[in-house]
């Protein structure tokens, strides 16, 4: 317990419909663990739930490219030659998740808080 970053415990009774909203609340954080969410809410007074499937989409995107990327870099390193398919396929990769970041800027720019 010395080395515990948190070192004061606190403890609070609540009811049976606090105890309720607050699992709710957490259902709807997403957040497996009361006491982060708790203390995330004392603390910053919100929690902001984001789902933006463009996000999983564009971070599914990403890895397809960087296996991409190192396949070509393999095949390079091996032959000594870059297609012009691969550049175009990259390229191709890379204009639809600089899309996909256009689309997700949209979306947050028009969250009220």
């Amino acid at each position: 317990m010395h080395n515990r970053k948190r070192a004061i415990l606190i403890r609070f009774y609540v009811t049976p419909e606090e105890l309720q909203m607050l699992e709710q609340k957490q259902a709807e954080c997403r957040m497996t663990s009361r006491e982060a969410m708790i203390r995330k809410l004392l603390l910053e007074g919100s929690i902001l739930t984001l789902d933006i499937p463009e996000i999983r989409e564009l971070s599914a995107n990403l890895g397809r490219c960087a296996a991409r990327l190192n396949q070509i870099a393999k095949r390079v390193n091996i032959t000594g030659r870059l297609y012009e398919n691969d550049l175009k396929e990259t390229k191709s990769s890379l204009n639809e998740m600089t899309e996909m970041i256009r689309r997700i800027y949209q979306q947050l720019t028009e969250i009220k808080t």
